[in-house]
Order: structure tokens, then sequence, then C-alpha cells
């Protein structure tokens, strides 16, 4: 076999207290990534999908992780790639991550490596830092499917989440973007330690509310003291969407990654309404908005064909 598709699932992340540590893998939207051995040693990006995502190798991502795994394998094979991105760009969706776990899984396969999940966890994180930093709160949902808490990166230390079966997902993406440096600048420097107990204590909780699909407990818990109102004047319409979704019979709400989508959490039999609130929110200020309903992807990162 000389070419392959690997797909990798979207993702949402932080989902209010989580930050940086807390990611879930979802339905319906990822990016896929065909290799094909071909030409000289190294990696190149054939072809992508959207002109505005880099065909320098030495800045896509998945072209980046699929170069990791190479070095790994100690191979001087030659592959190229095209790139098929189903999630936005500087969406908050985990578009990055994705495409570069889609990379490293498909040069993987490909040439028969057999790595296994850690080294291609460390793969990913190598391409999510050059665009994004080290955090793998994208890379480990959408590499290996569900919720998963990282408890640390040196080395990576992951904690996968249950999630009941009675909790969905709404995500709704504004249009505009924020970029991950733009959003990270103006995070503070220090937080107040009352804050800090607070959202410990509120990650704890959202963690057993997902776990026990307990909706006051995921009320209570899905709320961010420490990124999101330092981040708020990033986000047009956003707090008119909460406030909307809430009422629409929501359990959480929180923007998603570095935004500006909104992830909320919802049992099933809401789902149709708190999409349909989230759009019709941003749409009253003139901000048109697109709503994807999703179920959590249990399966992650997969070969195609």
């Amino acid at each position: 076999m000389d070419r392959i598709t690997a797909y990798a699932p979207g993702s949402a992340s932080n989902l209010g207290p989580g930050f940086d540590c807390l990611g879930v893998a979802f339905t319906g939207k990822g990016d896929r990534v065909v290799a094909t051995i071909e030409g000289p040693a190294g990696v190149r990006v054939r072809a992508v999908s959207d002109p505005r995502i880099p065909t320098d190798a030495s800045r896509n991502t998945a072209a980046i992780a699929a170069t990791a795994v190479l070095r790994r394998a100690r191979s001087t094979a030659g592959l190229e790639l095209e790139i098929e991105k189903g999630l936005p760009l500087a969406g908050g969706m985990g578009g990055s991550a994705a495409s570069a776990v889609a990379g490293a899984v498909a040069a993987n396969a490909l040439l028969g490596f057999g790595l296994g999940t850690s080294d291609l966890l460390e793969a990913a994180l190598e391409a999510e830092e050059v665009v994004a930093g080290r955090h793998a709160d994208n890379v480990a949902p959408s590499l290996l499917g569900g919720a998963v808490l990282v408890l640390g990166l040196d080395p990576p230390r992951l904690g996968p989440v249950r999630v009941h079966p009675s909790l969905a997902l709404v995500l709704v993406s504004p249009s505009y973007q924020v970029e991950t440096a733009q959003a990270r600048a103006v995070l503070p420097a220090s937080i107040d330690r009352a804050d800090a107990v607070a959202q410990a204590a509120r990650l704890a909780g959202l963690v057993l509310g997902l776990e026990r699909g307990d909706p006051d407990l995921i009320r209570g818990s899905m709320v961010d003291r420490i990124a999101e109102p330092a981040r708020a004047p990033l986000y047009p319409g956003y707090p008119e969407a909460r406030a909307a979704a809430f009422e629409a019979g929501a359990l959480g709400v929180a923007v998603s990654g570095a935004g500006p989508t909104v992830v909320a959490l919802t049992l099933e039999d809401a789902m149709a309404s708190v999409a349909q609130a989230l759009e019709a929110a941003y749409r009253r200020l003139g901000i048109e908005a697109h709503a994807h309903p999703a179920r959590v992807d249990h399966q992650g990162a997969r070969v195609l064909s």
C-alpha cells in the first residue's frame, strides 16, 4: 500500500474550569490527511483544502507530526500529504490538533511503524507546540476519543473521563476568528487564591458531573473564573448566547479552547432547542453563526482507507 487516509475528530477543550487540561472529542466534524509514499526523504505538503493552510512543512501541523513520526521510527521514507480540513481555522474546535493527529496516524499506518499511543501523542504535541503551545487538551481526545484529563506533559500523563451516555454536545461557531496567540496574550500572569480554589473545585465537580450525568453538578461546575473573564472582549455575542442556551435547556456553556466556538452540554432531548437558541442569539446581534449538535466521539483517530 502506498497511500492511506487518516481521520481525526474535532475536540472541545477547557469546558469551563479545565483550562489546558480537559477536552472531549465530538462526532461529525474532523480533519482528514491523505499520505502517499513518494519522492525523496522527508515530508512535503502536496495539497490543502483551504488556501490559508500553510504548505510549508515546517509550519503545517500535519506535516510536523508526520515528520516527528518518521524521526521516531528512524525512517528515511518520503511522504506527501493532502490535508482536507473539516474544522474551522482559529475556531476553537481543535483544528490544528486534529490535523496533527491525523498526520501522525497516517504516517504511522502507511509505513507500518507500529508506534504506540505515547509516541503518536508526542508527535502531535510537537506540532501543536509550534502553532498553539504545548498543551494536550485537544490532541489527546482527538487521538484517543472520549473525554480526557491531562494530568501532566513531561512525560504526558492522561486520565480518561467517562461521559454519561445521556449527555450530548452543541457547538456553535460565530463568524469571526480568534487566534490562539491572541487569546493567550490576555490571560492574567497570576490569580487570586480564591479563584484557584474555586477553579479546582469546579473541575473536580465537572468531571463527576460528566461521569454521573448529573445536571446539577454540571450546572454548578462548568464555570471558568480565570480565562473567560480575561478574554471576554474577544468574544462578542457570547454573554447573550450563553444566556439563551441556558434558557433553552443547556446544562453548561463555555467557550471551547481559545474560541470563538461555544460548547454547550445538554441532555439529548434539548439538543435541537439549544442549537437554535445559540444561533438565534448571535444572529440577533448581526453575527452569523452555525450550530453543530454532536455526541461524544469515542473512537478517536482512525484509518479510513
